[in-house]
């Protein structure tokens, strides 16, 4: 490993877990691969190691490589953060991640949402994309913890923005984005460090956050959720990601009640885990596939192909055994999520949307079909699908995709399809997603990516 790597990497141990963990720089110097080894280090080196500034808070980092988009200074706790967050774990960053979660639990609404974003305080709401903050209400100050090696501005105590709505009010995606990730994260802070301690002290700001996803239940009794990581179009009703992602942050929550030795609570998320299963089960399959989502007033929708509904219902063991005998061979043999090469596209048939499927009508002009397109959070479903699946080979081969995919060692956050069969980066340069992602999958399964 090179020396910049090793500068960079500061392993805190904080339980069992942590003290018997490899060293990033063995698990990375051990990948069999050639070009997954030279991949996954310029994923570290050039992408998640430069962004993780902490030059606002104890805990910060951009979720671009050098912070030039999105905002600088802005934390991102829906999805973005919460896969950088595990990059960092991987990378031994422990402490740093640890003050990033405090940072976000501060953030909490008293109902227990989570913001998927959070901007300085003095961020002013503009017409456009913005125009859901809220003065001075949304405002919440935080007193950082005092750390050494930091700057003095990035310890101060400031005033901060958080957002929960989105600026298409009628659908509002990612009203769970937030609340989902963060649970997800603090499953995999105490998968990391093993602290009962810490657990105790954070479970109760887990189960409001997870309690505020619950409290969107429908009287189809499944979660409202429109998109979860998808904005333009906004799968306006019942996105079948978002009854997934809601079924795995229950199941989450049934885990650390159990490891923190309280089998009624446990009990109680498992079985919201299990009616929302039923639910998603009832309303979304089609008989060899799952629907993408349902709209409030047109019904299922399920018209551009395979979408990435059904690797998230692979990925987190929504789909039962009966269903996957049939659905995991329609997975395996659809090209179309590979567009360009580049993993992995939302929809195998991503021209196919209706004009009723877009934006709902605002005061500027948008890419209505942006979100229809190979992004990192998709691409992780279908890793995480192949990893339950034991499709190493699959695995390992949309890996060498992704990589081949970088440009001067950096990603983009979206890969648009075009008719031809090609793709057009879009985005941010230096987007931090697709390296997180790699990151994840490579440095977290060493037995099958490290040598004999």
């Amino acid at each position: 490993m090179t020396r910049t790597l090793a500068c960079f990497i500061g392993f805190v141990s904080l339980g069992p877990l942590a003290a018997r963990a490899a060293s990033p720089e063995e698990l990375i110097a051990r990948i069999a691969d050639p070009e997954i080894r030279d991949g996954v280090t310029i994923a570290v080196e050039k992408n998640i190691l430069p962004a993780a500034t902490q030059e606002h808070y104890p805990g910060h980092f951009e979720i671009t490589a050098d912070g030039s988009s999105y905002g600088k200074g802005a934390t991102w706790p829906g999805l973005d953060s919460w896969q950088m967050a595990g990059a960092f774990l991987l990378l031994g960053r422990t402490q740093m991640v640890l003050d990033y979660f405090d940072f976000v639990r501060a953030s909490q609404a008293a109902n227990g949402s989570i913001p998927f974003a959070i901007r300085p305080g003095h961020w002013r709401a503009d017409e456009r994309y913005h125009r859901s903050l809220r003065y001075p209400e949304g405002l919440y100050r935080y007193i950082p913890p005092q750390r050494e090696g930091l700057s003095e501005f990035a310890l101060e105590t400031k005033l901060w923005m958080r957002q929960f709505d989105h600026w298409q009010p009628i659908a509002n995606p990612f009203r769970i984005l937030g609340a989902v990730s963060y649970v997800l994260t603090a499953g995999e802070i105490f998968q990391h460090t093993g602290s009962s301690v810490w657990l105790e002290d954070h479970l109760p700001s887990v189960e409001l956050a997870a309690q505020s996803i619950l409290d969107l239940k429908s009287e189809n009794s499944l979660i409202s959720g429109s998109g979860f990581y998808t904005e333009l179009p906004p799968r306006n009703g019942w996105d079948g990601v978002s009854q997934c992602y809601a079924i795995h942050a229950f199941r989450e929550m049934a885990k650390l009640f159990r490891k923190a030795g309280n089998e009624a609570k446990s009990k109680a998320w498992s079985t919201h885990a299990d009616e929302l299963t039923a639910a998603f089960d009832s309303a979304f399959w089609r008989g060899d596939h799952y629907a993408e989502y349902i709209h409030p007033d047109r019904g299922v929708v399920d018209s551009h192909g395979l979408s990435d509904v059904n690797w998230a219902a692979v990925a987190f063991g929504v789909a039962d055994e009966a269903k996957l005998k049939v659905l995991w061979p329609r997975l395996m043999g659809e090209p179309r999520f590979h567009l360009g090469n580049m993993p992995t596209q939302t929809v195998a048939d991503p021209f196919s949307y209706e004009e009723w499927e877009y934006n709902e009508p605002l005061p500027w002009k948008v890419m209505p079909l942006k979100d229809v397109a190979a992004m990192g959070r998709v691409w992780y479903l279908e890793a995480m699908a192949c990893l339950r699946l034991n499709a190493h080979e699959r695995l390992k081969e949309s890996v060498r995709l992704v990589i081949r995919g970088a440009e001067d060692g950096y990603w983009r956050e979206r890969y648009i399809p075009h008719p031809d069969g090609t793709v057009q980066p879009l985005g941010s340069q230096k987007y931090c997603e697709y390296p997180a992602v790699l990151t994840r999958i490579v440095l977290g399964n060493p037995e099958i990516f490290s040598q004999p």
